[in-house]
């Protein structure tokens, strides 16, 4: 017969571990909008979601902005459009973060990733706060590890720079066949991401683009832009990770749950 202490561990150990029930379609309304400062003759992002939050309108062509999510972005498996305006001008990054904070920003021990998505080559040196030489921003798609506080020469050109010891990116890896196949105005594209805290897989249209394997920070899900006005996010979903893994405290409880279960019943036993 169970004992009540066997029960008790018995659901401290299920509670502990992480929770898949469906999620419904995101609502917008609930997530929080955050830019890196400024630098000359570039502003925060304005993000402005629709009444029913099925949609949010990204309109400024300004300095790296995120709009992120209420929720962390650990198993999970996302799905949503994204859609620059046909007439928008400008070529600019779109995209998203993984593992973002709140006040990532301003944060020197920020560690998240960045999947961002340009649309030409172009080379650019940027102002003051940024004191780093310019770089140089490669047309197509790419995943990246944001540290610290990078400037935005260093977002641009996906670099680490020595200018700037408060933080850097490097990039990890780049788009199976968009690496160097820039976004189309006028064009929706649907995005797919499953996260787990060891790989991020990342889907365009139904492509995989990303594989990556590392050991990834938890934190929230968001849209990112940069020096691209007039993108709209839409009709996103989340959903349990296929094969989801849990976090390394998680395995760790969970392996101590289990001893403790199987030695006292070694005990019985005996």
């Amino acid at each position: 017969m169970t004992s009540r202490r066997t029960l008790s561990l018995i659901a401290l150990v299920c509670a502990l571990a992480p929770s898949f029930a469906s999620a419904a379609p995101v609502d917008l309304n609930t997530w929080t909008a955050e830019s890196y400062p400024a630098v000359a003759g570039f502003g925060a992002g304005v993000w402005t979601v629709n009444l029913d939050g099925s949609a949010v309108f990204q309109s400024v062509n300004g300095q790296p902005t995120v709009f992120f999510s209420d929720f962390n972005a650990y198993n999970t498996d996302v799905t949503g459009r994204i859609r620059v305006s046909t007439g928008a001008g400008d070529d600019d990054y779109i995209g998203f973060v993984l593992g973002f904070d709140p006040n990532d920003t301003t944060n020197a021990g920020a560690d998240y990733l960045l999947v961002d998505w340009k649309q030409i080559d172009q080379p650019f040196d940027f102002g003051s706060p940024s004191t780093t030489p310019g770089t140089t921003a490669q047309r197509g798609l790419a995943v990246s590890r944001v540290n610290g506080i990078p400037f935005a020469d260093e977002f641009w050109g996906h670099v680490d720079q020595a200018g700037n010891p408060a933080g850097g990116l490097a990039e990890l890896q780049r788009g199976a066949t968009l690496s160097d196949t820039g976004w189309v105005h006028g064009t929706e594209y649907e995005f797919r991401f499953i996260f787990t805290p060891t790989n991020l897989q990342v889907f365009v249209n139904g492509v995989q683009q990303i594989d990556v394997d590392g050991a990834f920070a938890n934190g929230r899900l968001g849209f990112y832009n940069f020096s691209q006005q007039s993108v709209t996010y839409s009709a996103f979903t989340v959903d349990p990770a296929p094969n989801p893994t849990p976090e390394p405290g998680t395995v760790m409880l969970l392996g101590m749950g289990i001893a403790l279960l199987a030695g006292r019943a070694s005990r019985r036993k005996a």
